[in-house]
């Protein structure tokens, strides 16, 4: 438990800021499981019951947006996922919520490749689904700190369900899953 909590605190951070997303978010969801392994184990749990419904719906948005990329040309790749474990439970602590109140837990990542592609992506998800107002990070004009660079929009998608997608080049990509 003194580890885990000493890996949350320190070499996590350490990771996002040297951005190693990959790194940071395997450490996150090993130190969870044994710095609060009842709230782990049960969070896991709730998700299980929803697995089968949540592939469906992954899929049905992969195919909206691949769809609309091949009708203008774009070579994309489209990958959908839920939101690692710390970064729910996190969300559910500081907001002090259950997991069921949870409406952003699915992310989905859209790989183009160049800048301009990347805006022309984002104004066809725009026109797909609505996007939520406040919700929108520009990345690319303003990288972070550790060189991050991305689009980022939330979106009331199908089924009239919130979710994140992120927009990057491949070469973005490498940079934000593996560092500089």
């Amino acid at each position: 438990e003194k580890i885990a909590l000493e890996t949350l605190e320190i070499y996590c951070p350490l990771a996002g800021r040297m951005g190693i997303s990959a790194l940071k978010v395997e450490l996150e969801d090993l130190c969870f499981k044994y710095y609060r392994p009842d709230t782990y184990y049960s969070l896991v749990q709730q998700i299980k019951k929803t697995e089968v419904e949540t592939d469906r719906y992954i899929a049905e948005v992969i195919n909206s947006i691949s769809r609309e990329l091949t009708k203008v040309g774009f070579k994309a790749e489209v990958y959908g996922r839920s939101k690692h474990l710390w970064s729910i439970y996190k969300k559910m602590a500081t907001r002090n919520i259950d997991y069921d109140q949870v409406y952003d837990v699915l992310a989905f990542r859209v790989l183009v490749d160049s800048v301009a592609e990347c805006y022309a992506t984002l104004g066809l998800v725009h026109s797909l689904w609505k996007p939520i107002p406040g919700r929108f990070k520009a990345f690319i004009a303003m990288p972070k700190t550790n060189h991050y660079q991305s689009l980022h929009t939330t979106v009331i998608g199908p089924g009239g369900e919130r979710i994140e997608i992120q927009i990057r080049t491949v070469e973005m990509h490498q940079i934000a899953e593996r560092g500089i």
